[in-house]
């Protein structure tokens, strides 16, 4: 199964409008105006509009891309193999002879 690639920014375009204008509150009390028709507010709209449509072409980045950056990081992806475990059995009550179980024997849970 391949690695699925993940969102690597899930923000939206009014989540960034949003968090603009509660930044301008916070640091700007003397802009008062934050109607739409705003110059300002204007401006920030198409900021977020342009980061928009960034974070939409950053999320499409080719596998390709991800597997090398996860590279760049130090993971190493190794090719499948199949699935091994190690099983112990242990009986309730003492026994006395071995019992051997042949090497490939298909074990299941209930």
């Amino acid at each position: 199964m391949p690695l699925k690639t993940p969102n690597l920014d899930d923000r939206q375009f009014s989540q960034m409008v949003e968090e603009s204008l509660r930044r301008v509150r916070e640091t700007c009390p003397q802009w008062t105006d934050l109607s739409p028709n705003d110059p300002g507010v204007v401006l920030l709209e198409l900021f977020a509009f342009l980061t928009d449509s960034m974070i939409y072409r950053l999320n499409r980045l080719p596998d390709k891309a991800y597997v090398e950056f996860l590279r760049l990081i130090g993971v190493k992806l190794m090719p499948p193999t199949a699935a091994v475990v190690r099983l112990n059995f242990s009986l309730q009550k003492e026994a006395t002879d071995t019992v051997s179980i042949p090497r490939g024997t298909r074990v299941t849970l209930k």
